[in-house]
Parts: C-alpha cells; structure tokens; sequence
C-alpha cells in the first residue's frame, strides 16, 4: 500500500514539475512587457502638433485607421464637447481656425466630463463595469432632435456620429459630414499613433486586409487556452460588399480596408452557414474577467462558464432572446453570433489606448446588431452587440500562416513594409510595439504604468 502511495507522490509530482515547465517554457517564448514613458498631458503645446495633423488629415481616410476631419478654408465646424476632455477641443479649436475654419463648440450634459472621459469600455482606466451592464439596453443611435435642428448650418459635426458609426452623412439630404471622436482624451490626442506616417500605416492596413479577406481557414489561440476557428465563404463576402463595403465606400467593394475604431474588420456570421468553433478563455482589459470561458459551436455562443456577474449577465441575455429572430443576416434566433473579428494594426499605440488600435490585439464581438438594424427595423428589441478585446499573446493563422505571433502582426517583418518604414526613420523603431501590456496574474486585468513626474522649472 505504502508503495502505491508513493508511486501516485511520483506521479503527481513529476505532473506538476512538467506543467511548471510547459508554463515556463510558453513565459519564455513570449515578449517581455513594455511601456513608454507616460507624462500627464496637460499643456496646449502638447497636443497641438497632432490637433493640426487631425483636422487636415482627409476624412475618412482608411476610415478609422487614421482619422481625418478633412477640414478646408471657409468651412463651419461644430464641435459636440460633452465627450471630449477641454483640453482636445481647445487644440482642435485653435487647429482649425489657423486654416480659416468657423468653429462654434456646444455641451450637452457637461457633467459627463467629470463622470467618465473616453469611449465606453475601452477606456479601461475609467471603466466602471457595473455601471456598463447597467445600461445596457435600448440604446438609440438616431441624431438627436436638438442637433438634427443645428446640423444644417455646419460642413462638419464632430463629438457625435449618427447611428452609432464613426464616421457617417447627416443633415437633411446627407451633406453634413458626421465623425465621433476616440481621441477624446488628450493623453490620446498627443500619442505618437495620431501622427505615425500615413504612408506606412496603409501599407500595414493593405496586406493585413488582403490577408484577412482573401482568407478562408481561421483560427485564433493564446496561451490560456483560447482556440476558436471559423471560415469566410463566398457569400460572406458577397453579403460583406453589400453592407459595409457599400456604407463605407458607396459601392459594392472590397478592394480597401473595412475598418471601424481603427481596426481592420471582417464578420463570420455573414456566412451562408455560421460556423465558428471553440472556447474564449478571458485574459484581457475591459469588462470581461479572468475566469470566464465563452464557448462557440455552429457560429454562436452556446455555453458561457464563470465570469461573476458579467457571465450571469450573457447567460440571461441569451436565454431572454434565444427563441427572437433578430434583422439582418443572422441564420436563426438568439444574440450569440460571433458577428466581428477586428485587428489592430498600429504598433504605437500606447497606455492612453484605445488597446484594440495596437497592432497585433484583436477585438471579438458576438450579438445581433452588426448594421444598427435593431433600431431602424425593431426599435422595441434590445441591442445586444458585446465587444471583447484580447488577446493575451495572441495568434491568429489565416489559411496556415500566422497573420499574427504571440501578439506581433507578422506584417511589420514583411520586407516591403520595412523598406517604406526606413522613409521615415529607422524601421526598427518605427515597427516596434511601443507598449507590449503587463498583465495581472490574479484578476487577469491590465497593470497600467504609472505616469512620471516632470520636473518642476524653477
């Protein structure tokens, strides 16, 4: 008896050494964790630089990748300040007026500013996750009365885009162009991904997009156990043209980028028959904690395991409208549908975020309202559109080739990439991530660094 107890010791033993090795081993083949230096913006001249480069910058340009307000001489600009830090109008203010812009700067419900600065759950800093479940809910995403009555008299709105997109027409006959802004914060507003060469950054966003769309085999891991596949069709992508192709550029085309949030975008439930597969295991910032595994089969979420009161929260989601058919191309009942899968693709993006734009994260989404159909078909019905940015590490193989390694888009390594890089500097710099996050091993939240103290002129 003594014996086989000590067989079983050994056992046990030798597993536990092999699983501390097997983890030591994946620590070691990942990149460490880094961050740039992280100042307090709170000075006009910091920012002003990037303000002038926004508001010149086309509009819509690669539509979010690189944001464009396309400002000329003459132009009227009406700026919806209740999101926005005063600092960031400020500079916006004064880089339009330099290029002889009318600016006029309104707030609705000022106290906002204090509450909550940057954009719902991605600014993790801020983020407050009972308050986020809280309202969700129906959202309406039609221009609000007080503005539809201004929007005439402007070229361009900027603070608010209508029906829940970044950039959009509104005004009676579409003519008044419309653009949210995520560079709300000024910390944002001064980050090196604002001014990274635009040059550069299509090349990056061009064979990331050809690689994703022309795909049709994915499947994406890290190394907590996340492994979810699925495939692009053809009547994704025929269905994809007639969406978003046709929203983002007027016509029936795939040829550049569909990008949102400065992320390139594709959807798998746009497929004839859904088919993704697998487990996400949560490693991540925002709302979703270490602890939950989201499971997908035929498309869709069918088990969701821990995750406290977010978890219950998806539980109770899908079972209230697992039998409700929801508008647009979604193949049966439910709010399960894993409807987007989007990549970052600029290295620069640092602590200030938005952490989907890094290069190399990617961004999940499952629910039904992909094209705000909820509020133009049923506005009674729920919106129900979960995003989830992760990975820990993550890898993404599109048809066999990793698209990304362990969190590095392969794209910054391709020999044309770097030859363009080398225009602007020294591409080793310019292709580096800036900040490679450092995670909480317990909560599985971000750690974020700490900001340093300038020192005080005398």
């Amino acid at each position: 008896m003594k014996g086989s107890f000590a067989r079983i010791a050994i056992f046990l033993l030798s597993s536990v050494l092999c699983s501390a090795e097997l983890v030591a081993q994946q620590s070691s083949d990942l990149p460490a964790p880094r961050a740039p230096k992280r100042v307090r913006v709170t000075r006009l001249e910091q920012v002003l630089p990037n303000a002038r480069i926004l508001v010149r910058r086309p509009y819509s340009w690669l539509v979010g990748a690189h944001y464009g307000l396309g400002l000329k001489e003459g132009e009227k600009l009406l700026i919806v300040a209740s999101g926005i830090e005063p600092l960031v109008v400020q500079a916006l203010v004064v880089a339009a007026q330099e290029m002889g812009v009318t600016t006029d700067v309104i707030s609705k419900d000022v106290a906002a500013l204090t509450r909550r600065l940057g954009r719902e759950e991605f600014d993790y800093e801020r983020f407050d996750p009972s308050r986020h479940l809280a309202y969700r809910g129906i959202v309406s995403r039609a221009v609000p009365d007080w503005l539809a009555r201004m929007v005439e008299d402007y070229d361009m709105v900027l603070g608010f885009a209508g029906r829940g997109t970044q950039y959009g027409k509104i005004g009676r006959n579409r003519t008044v162009r419309s653009s949210r802004l995520d560079f709300s914060r000024a910390e944002q507003l001064a980050s090196p991904a604002l001014s990274y060469p635009a040059e550069l950054l299509k090349l990056i966003s061009m064979k990331t997009w050809n690689t994703l769309v022309n795909g049709r085999n994915f499947r994406i891991t890290d190394p907590r156990g996340t492994d979810i596949s699925f495939t692009i069709d053809e009547t994704n992508l025929e269905r994809l043209k007639e969406t978003r192709g046709m929203s983002t550029y007027g016509k029936k085309s795939l040829e550049r980028p569909i990008a949102n949030d400065a992320s390139i975008q594709l959807e798998p439930q746009l497929n004839r028959r859904p088919d993704a597969r697998g487990v996400m295991v949560s490693q991540q910032a925002g709302y979703i904690p270490q602890g939950i595994k989201i499971y997908f089969e035929g498309g869709q979420v069918t088990r969701v395991e821990g995750g406290g009161a977010v978890g219950e929260n998806i539980r109770e989601a899908l079972e209230r409208f697992k039998n409700v058919q929801f508008p647009g191309y979604y193949p049966g009942p439910g709010v399960g549908w894993l409807e987007e899968i989007a990549m970052g693709i600029n290295p620069k993006v640092g602590p200030a975020g938005p952490l989907r734009r890094r290069s190399g994260m990617l961004q999940l989404a499952f629910g039904t309202d992909r094209h705000n159909l909820v509020n133009d078909e049923d506005p009674t019905l729920a919106v129900n559109h979960r995003d989830i940015d992760f990975f820990y590490y993550m890898s993404c193989e599109v048809d066999g080739t990793k698209l990304v390694e362990n969190g590095r888009l392969t794209v910054l390594d391709d020999p044309e990439v770097r030859r363009v890089a080398a225009k602007y500097g020294d591409p080793d710099a310019l292709l580096r991530e800036d900040w490679i996050p450092e995670f909480d091993e317990k909560s599985g939240q971000i750690i974020y660094p700490a900001y340093e103290e300038e020192p005080v002129t005398p």
